[in-house]
C-alpha cells in the first residue's frame, strides 16, 4: 500500500469513525461503534485489513466489512474497493473449489466515459431495469465493453465481509444471449454485505429484482433457496421472511413456504401476479408486501390444492 492509497483509506475511516490512535505495522485505534466504549477498543490494521474490538469482540477480515456493518454511507465503498482491489473468494462448486474475480475487464458505471458502450450501458441500467445513481453506486454496478461478458452490465454480490461471492451479467444490447454468470456455484448468500438479519428479510430471484425492491433483500441467482441459505435463515431466525418469485416459480415458492413453515420461520408469500420485482417496480413491491399473508400449514393445503 501507497502513502496515497493509504490516506483515502484513513480519510475514509477517520471519516466514518473519528479520529485514531496509531500503532506499529499498520495498527489503528478506533472508538467502536457498535458498543460505543469510551476508549478506542476498536483495533483496525489497514494492511491485513483485519478488525477486532476487545471490548465486545465484534470483528472481520475487511475494511469493507466494518463499514457495511457500522452503516458507512454507500459512496465511500467504491473508494476502498480502489485501494484493495476486487477482493477474492474462495467458491465451493460442485467439482472443485474456484478462485475468482471481477471480468478482467469490468469498469465500474458510475465512472463517466464518452463512449457508446458506456452510454447504452447507463441508459439501459436507468431507462429499462429502473435504477437510480444511488443504486449504480451502492451495488458497484459495472459494465464490459469487450471481452466475455462485452455488451453486459455486471452486478457484483460480496458477502459480508465484503468478499466477491458471486456476480450476474446482463446484456443491455437485444442480443440472443441476455444472461451470462460464472461458471461457480449458486449456493452462496446473494448480497450479504447489505443483509441485516434481525430485521425482515425479502427473498427474490435476480440482482435487479433485488435492487428494484429497495429493501433487506437477498437474490437467488436463480428460482431455488439452496443450503447456504437455508441454514443461514434457520440459524439467524429473521423476523419475517418474505417470499417475492417471479410468477413462473409459484411452485417452488410453495415447496420453500412448506420447509420453513415447518421449521417455525414465520413466511409471508408476496403474490405478484404477471410481473417480477423488477418489472413491479419500488411502489408496487411496496404495497406487496404490506399485502402479503403469513402462511400456515393449513393454508399450504388450500394453495396446494388450487395449482
Amino acid at each position: 500500500m501507497n502513502v496515497s492509497q493509504t490516506e483515502v483509506v484513513m480519510k475514509v475511516l477517520h471519516g466514518h469513525l473519528g479520529r485514531s490512535i496509531p500503532h506499529k505495522n499498520g495498527e489503528k485505534s478506533f472508538h467502536c461503534p457498535f458498543c460505543n466504549h469510551h476508549k478506542k477498543k476498536l483495533q483496525v490494521n489497514i494492511l491485513t485489513q483485519k478488525w477486532h474490538c476487545w471490548v465486545c469482540n465484534a470483528r472481520g477480515q475487511t475494511i469493507n466489512s466494518l463499514l457495511r456493518k457500522s452503516k458507512a454511507p454507500d459512496f465511500v465503498f467504491p473508494k476502498i474497493r480502489e485501494v484493495y482491489g476486487d477482493t477474492k473468494v474462495t467458491t465451493q462448486t460442485k467439482k472443485s473449489n474456484t478462485l475468482y474475480s471481477l471480468p478482467a475487464q469490468y469498469k465500474p458505471l458510475h465512472n463517466q466515459q464518452n463512449t457508446p458502450h458506456y452510454k447504452n450501458a447507463l441508459h439501459y441500467a436507468i431507462r429499462k431495469r429502473g435504477l437510480s445513481p444511488i443504486d449504480i453506486v451502492k451495488y458497484e454496478i459495472g459494465y464490459c465493453e469487450d471481452g466475455p461478458y462485452g455488451g453486459m452490465l455486471i452486478v457484483p454480490s460480496y458477502n459480508e465481509d465484503g468478499f466477491l461471492n458471486y456476480y450476474a451479467g446482463r446484456s443491455f444490447y437485444d442480443t440472443e444471449h441476455k444472461h451470462k454468470n460464472p461458471p461457480v456455484s449458486k449456493d452462496v448468500i446473494g448480497f450479504g454485505s447489505h443483509i441485516n438479519w434481525k430485521e425482515p428479510i425479502v427473498i427474490v430471484e435476480g440482482a435487479f429484482d433485488a435492487i428494484s425492491t429497495k429493501r433487506n433483500v437477498i437474490p437467488l441467482f436463480g428460482k431455488k433457496i439452496l443450503p447456504t441459505l437455508r441454514s443461514r435463515i434457520l440459524h439467524e431466525r429473521p423476523p419475517k421472511l418474505y417470499l417475492a418469485l417471479d410468477p413462473d416459480a409459484y411452485k417452488d415458492s410453495l415447496e420453500e413456504i412448506e420447509y420453513f413453515v415447518n421449521n417455525g420461520i414465520a413466511v409471508y408469500y408476496t403474490n405478484l401476479k404477471d410481473k417480477d420485482p423488477n418489472e413491479t417496480g419500488y411502489k408496487g413491491m411496496l404495497h406487496a408486501l404490506e399485502q402479503a399473508q403469513q402462511l400456515s400449514f393449513f393454508d399450504l393445503i388450500k394453495y396446494k390444492m388450487n395449482i
